[in-house]
C-alpha cells in the first residue's frame, strides 16, 4: 500500500514537472520574453498538470487504441480541471490568476479552444510516450528506494503547500484591505512577522501571472511596494539600535 502510495505521488510530481517546464517554454513564446517560473509554489512544479495526468492515466487508458476518442477525451478532462480550478481560486482570493479573454473561442476567460487542444496533445503523449517511458524507470528502482524518495517529496510537497497557502491567504487579507497607500496594523504586523518569505513570494506570483487582472495587480504591487518600504524601515531602526548599543558600549 505505501510503495503504491508512493509510487503514485513520484509519477505526480514527475507530471507537475513536466507540465510547469511545458509552461515556462509556451509562456516564453506567448509573452517573448523568458520567463522563469510559473505556479503559486516555490518549487519546480505545477499540481494542475499532475492532477490532470493521473486522471488520464486512470481513465483514458482504455482509449489507447483510438487516438481521436484519447485527443477528444483529453481535452473534456483537463479542460474541466482548469475551469474549476479558476473558477475555486478566484472565488476564495478574488483573484483571475489566468485570463484567456485575449485568446480566440475562451469562455469566461478561464479556458480557450488552443489551450484545450495542447491538453488533447499531451493527453496522448502522455498515454503513448510518457507514461511507457517513466514506467520502467520507476520499476527499476528497489522499493525501498522507491518508498524514501517518495516520502522526502510528500515532505517537500506539504511544506511547499503550506508555505503558498499561508502566502496567498496573507495576501488576500493585505490586499482586500490595503487601499490608498495606507495599511491597518494587523497588516503590519504580518508583513513584519513574514518580511523575508512574504516578499519573495508576492514578487514571485506577479512575475508568475503576468495577466493577473488590472485592480488585483495593482493591489498585489501596492502590497509589494509597502512590503519594501517596511524592510528599509526596519533595516533603518536596526541599524540605529546598533549604534546605540556599540556608544554605550564604549
Amino acid at each position: 500500500m505505501l510503495y503504491e502510495f508512493c509510487r503514485l505521488f513520484i509519477l505526480f510530481i514527475v507530471y507537475s514537472f513536466i507540465g510547469y517546464v511545458s509552461e515556462l517554454i509556451y509562456c516564453s513564446i506567448q509573452f517573448k520574453k523568458i520567463v522563469l517560473n510559473r505556479g503559486f509554489f516555490i518549487g519546480p512544479y505545477l499540481p494542475i498538470y499532475g492532477v490532470c495526468c493521473i486522471m488520464m492515466t486512470f481513465f483514458l487508458e482504455k482509449y489507447n487504441n483510438d487516438l481521436v476518442a484519447l485527443f477528444i477525451m483529453s481535452i473534456v478532462l483537463c479542460s474541466i480541471t482548469e475551469f474549476v480550478t479558476s473558477y475555486i481560486l478566484e472565488k476564495i482570493y478574488k483573484v483571475r490568476w489566468w485570463d484567456y479573454s485575449n485568446m480566440k473561442f475562451n469562455f469566461e476567460g478561464r479556458i480557450c479552444l488552443l489551450n484545450s487542444c495542447l491538453f488533447g496533445v499531451g493527453g496522448v503523449a502522455l498515454i503513448h510516450f510518457i507514461n511507457p517511458t517513466v514506467y520502467p524507470i520507476l520499476d527499476m528502482l528497489p522499493k525501498t528506494l522507491l518508498i524514501i524518495i517518495g516520502l522526502i517529496l510528500v515532505v517537500i510537497f506539504l511544506t511547499d503547500l503550506s508555505i503558498s497557502v499561508k502566502t496567498l491567504h496573507e495576501i488576500k487579507i493585505q490586499s482586500d484591505e490595503y487601499s490608498d497607500h495606507d495599511a491597518t496594523e494587523e497588516i503590519k504586523f504580518l508583513v513584519r512577522k513574514n518580511i523575508s518569505k512574504g516578499s519573495f513570494l508576492i514578487t514571485r506570483l506577479l512575475n508568475a501571472f503576468p495577466s493577473i487582472g488590472g485592480k488585483n495587480k495593482m493591489k498585489l504591487i501596492s502590497l509589494k511596494k509597502f512590503t519594501n518600504e517596511i524592510r528599509k524601515k526596519i533595516k533603518q531602526n536596526s541599524k540605529a539600535k546598533n549604534k546605540i548599543f556599540n556608544k554605550d558600549k564604549k
